[in-house]
């Protein structure tokens, strides 16, 4: 796969928005939306296919506000290990008291997405660079593409964001990266929109 730059707006390379993939429209804290997780949660869906997440991507677009952004899973989801997550987790809830036990079946969706997000839950594994700030010239992403080219990494694709830039690669040693560079997640949400 090429590397790919895409814009505040459009959709990743299809390798992106294949299998199971959690699709989120959220106002972050931060940048003036409730500070509350569970308060700021807009819309959450979940895609089959890549038909399906380009479908439900340009829903979740038509009804975007201005200060809300849209993020996907970087990781395909696994939906047996997500469904054995969820039976452990309800298993697990029997044994609560019972206002506890009571208040996981009344926000089941939400037991059920989380269940779905949870790293085990991965159907496989992309590492995400977060460069927020880059040493020397913050603009200048080359340095962190020599960088990651210097350590043979593997990067499958590269976006701006709002304060900096994204990196998805294959996954690497850890130990080998300059993490002055920025933050290494590996199972992160993919920006889509802002």
């Amino acid at each position: 796969m090429n590397k790919q730059t895409f814009t505040n707006t459009t959709l990743p390379d299809e390798d992106f928005m294949d299998g199971y993939r959690f699709i989120m429209l959220t106002a972050r804290g931060k940048e003036g939306g409730k500070k509350s997780k569970p308060d700021r949660i807009a819309k959450r869906v979940i895609s089959k296919n890549k038909e399906e997440f380009i479908k439900l991507y340009n829903d979740l677009l038509a009804i975007k506000k201005p200060d809300e952004r849209i993020y996907s899973c970087v990781n395909k989801r696994d939906i047996d290990k997500a469904i054995r997550l969820f039976k452990q987790r309800q298993l697990d809830a029997d044994y609560y008291d019972k206002e506890s036990k009571t208040g996981f079946y009344l926000d089941i969706k939400n037991r059920w997405l989380s269940a779905m997000m949870c790293p085990q839950s991965r159907a496989e594994t992309k590492f995400l660079i977060d460069v927020d700030n880059i040493i020397g010239d913050k603009s200048d992403i080359s340095i962190v593409d020599k960088h990651l080219k210097d350590i043979k990494v593997k990067v499958l694709l590269k976006y701006r964001t709002k304060n900096g830039w994204h990196i998805i690669t294959k996954p690497f040693n850890p130990a080998l990266y300059d993490s002055r560079f920025g933050d290494i997640h590996k199972d992160a949400l993919l920006l889509l929109s802002y």
